[in-house]
């Protein structure tokens, strides 16, 4: 079951309005991804004014490996904002007919979705402790919240995987998933906070 509509081809007020609705998606999960692409989106920006200038000539290799992984990622991105409602559809869909082995290859398809917003958060903080130092200085605040909005994906993802881990029978691929968000949780929290505080740091002292 899909839905009938692209957010993507719609007004950003729409598709604020249909998360306001009392409708069940899109809800949480694909705004999850919405904030993942709006951080991965901050990311270029910061790129695209950083790329071209002679003062950051000596990056520019560097700047353009960032450039195409990232836009991998927006795109990736951008295409979970609307998966995310359609598995979850299929999710309620299949719980409503009683057919559980339906509904939980649907709960991994969304354990998989979040799993990957999850791993790409550490990404972009990656990417933010690059920027930080090698990156457009005048863009820096940009910076600091794109590694802000990373960390709180991670956090954000993290709830979507384990609510449908709660109401599934395959406990290997509870197991398997649940090691794979712990080995990187405290890897994001500690290098996002790090490089965020230095960040707000650095800007405190200009004052």
């Amino acid at each position: 079951m899909g839905n009938a509509f692209n957010y993507l081809d719609e007004p950003l007020k729409n598709y604020l309005e249909r998360v306001s609705a009392r409708t069940p998606a899109p809800g949480g999960g694909s705004a999850v991804a919405c904030v993942a692409a709006i951080c991965s989106s901050l990311i270029n920006m910061v790129l695209n004014y950083t790329i071209g200038k002679e003062k950051y000539a000596a990056h520019a290799a560097e700047l353009e490996k960032i450039k195409a992984e990232n836009g991998d990622i927006l795109q990736k991105l951008s295409a979970y904002i609307e998966e995310d409602s359609v598995v979850y559809n299929n999710i309620r869909k299949y719980s409503a007919e009683k057919n559980t082995a339906a509904a939980e290859e649907y709960m991994k398809k969304s354990v998989a979705i979040h799993l990957d917003i999850c791993k790409i958060s550490l990404k972009i903080i990656e990417f933010v402790e690059f920027l930080a130092e090698k990156g457009n200085k005048n863009l820096i605040s940009d910076t600091g919240i794109a590694a802000s909005l990373a960390v709180s994906s991670f956090h954000t993802a993290k709830l979507n995987v384990i609510i449908n881990l709660k109401f599934m029978e395959d406990g290997a691929f509870v197991r398997k998933s649940t090691d794979e968000m712990a080995a990187i949780e405290n890897e994001i929290v500690n290098r996002g906070e790090a490089v965020y505080r230095k960040i707000l740091t650095g800007l405190e002292e200009k004052k």
